[in-house]
């Protein structure tokens, strides 16, 4: 049975994490050439970069290096695709809302939405999307008043 490297691993991961070399690189502040020689086996990462590639990829490092546990798209993974394509205000916006501890009526909704059939989730959704409309154009009227009163 051939033994697979830390390269083929950390190709594998990168890979199942649907990133480029060039995506993770940027991840990680590296460079491409830097992920394309760590995945050629020429070069292997520090210890402080293995910390950033677990948290890139979503997967532990000990994963990388022996392949203790199949390599496979984590909630770790999914949450960082979305994030890397939001804008700098919406993941601040995604920060402070997991900064925030959840209470038991939000807990108690997800698991009623998770319960519930895809008609009903799509009503619930598109209110949801109609508040969030109506708070943001609130803000945006507010942050307009005080400029123009800081006028």
């Amino acid at each position: 049975m051939k033994k697979i490297t830390f390269a083929e691993r950390l190709k594998e991961a990168r890979k199942s994490a649907k990133l480029s070399q060039e995506a993770l690189a940027k991840k990680i502040g590296r460079t491409k050439s830097t992920i394309s020689r760590w995945e050629s086996g020429e070069r292997n990462p520090k210890m402080f970069e293995m910390v950033e590639l677990e948290n890139a990829l979503g997967i532990n490092a000990e994963a990388l290096i022996y392949g203790t546990e199949e390599i496979k798209s984590s909630t770790l993974t999914e949450i960082n695709k979305i994030i890397v394509q939001l804008t700098d205000s919406q993941q601040e916006q995604v920060l402070n809302f997991i900064k925030n501890p959840l209470d038991d009526n939000i807990l108690n909704t997800i698991d009623m939405m998770s319960k519930a059939d895809d008609k009903f989730r799509d009503k619930v959704a598109s209110y949801a999307k109609f508040e969030y409309f109506e708070y943001e154009k609130k803000l945006e009227q507010k942050n307009k008043s005080k400029q123009n009163s800081a006028s």
